[in-house]
């Protein structure tokens, strides 16, 4: 099945994104996401779930599935996940409303889902109009924060000026960027599993850098998870069947941070720094898929982006 790369972009930007920020900064979950690996695994968690609800029901629930035995192993209070799943479907139809297909797959899927998680966690005799708590002030409170207003962008000439990042980190940013592009762009080596160790170690640097900054957080996670999934997949990336799609997605998304670097920290003329956000997530999402298994049960090839 297939997600158009826009939807995916929105969704990202309009769902998962303003979710997952939430989710970080609540106190309640501080201990269980200190972990950084934890959290950057819980940030790609949720980009998936919402990407298998638009494209694979299947998947969507073991994927909730996956998530309830998880929450019961750390013992996260039911009464917390209520409000973050009301707050994550309260999302999705929003966005839904907005984006409404001709047959509504999403919406569709989304209702699947949304008695299945009912079912996963509910007390027993608990109603479902008990268990999500929609017309909760909580919820409106929530969704009031959900927004990334005009007045919230940071540009990258303010940023720089209100002392957020000094030069020698920013120095090491731009070189760290070089390199990576460097290594990608390598045009007199064989795309063999040396080549794509050289890429991942300069990407895994990199990410590293970014984290260091709070406002780079999303954009340090998003490479650190992608150069995890590197390294468990290189020795089978120089002889994957798509291995030629493989090697656009990485060189686009290196191009994207060449052109984020310097526009937010060379020459400083980005409206907003976070503007890359969305779309790097979405494009390390398009990566990932492209080695899930196929769907046998339905037919279908590997979910596809266009």
């Amino acid at each position: 099945m297939g997600i158009s790369i826009k939807s995916l972009e929105s969704l990202v930007d309009s769902v998962v994104l303003p979710f997952e920020k939430f989710i970080m900064d609540d106190p309640r979950l501080k201990r269980y996401l200190a972990d950084p690996a934890v959290a950057k695994n819980h940030n790609m968690a949720v980009s998936k779930l919402t990407v298998y609800i638009f494209s694979d029901i299947k998947r969507a629930h073991a994927y909730v599935q996956e998530g309830a035995k998880a929450h019961r192993e750390k013992h996260i209070p039911v009464e917390n996940l209520k409000e973050f799943y009301t707050l994550y479907f309260t999302l999705c139809k929003e966005w839904n409303k907005t984006h409404l297909e001709e047959n509504d797959r999403f919406g569709k899927n989304l209702a699947s889902i949304e008695q299945f998680v009912y079912e996963s966690f509910s007390k027993e005799g608990e109603s479902k109009e008990d268990f999500y708590i929609y017309d909760s002030e909580v919820i409106h409170q929530d969704m009031a924060k959900m927004h990334y207003k005009e007045e919230q962008k940071i540009s990258a000439e303010a940023f720089c000026e209100e002392g957020s990042i000094d030069e020698l980190d920013i120095q090491d940013i731009l070189e760290s960027c070089q390199d990576l592009f460097d290594a990608v762009q390598e045009r007199h080596i064989e795309h063999n599993e040396a080549y794509f160790s050289g890429v991942n170690e300069n990407l895994r640097a990199y990410a590293v850098i970014l984290e260091k900054n709070s406002e780079f957080r999303d954009l340090g996670f998003s490479l650190s998870k992608l150069s995890d999934f590197l390294e468990v997949h290189l020795h089978e990336l120089p002889t994957h069947a798509k291995k030629g799609a493989i090697l656009v997605i990485l060189k686009a998304i290196v191009e994207d941070l060449i052109a984020w670097t310097k526009s937010v920290l060379e020459e400083k003329t980005a409206v907003d720094i976070h503007y890359l956000d969305a779309s790097l997530l979405s494009s390390i999402i398009q990566f990932e898929m492209m080695f899930a298994p196929a769907n046998s049960d339905e037919g279908e090839d590997d979910l596809e982006f266009f």
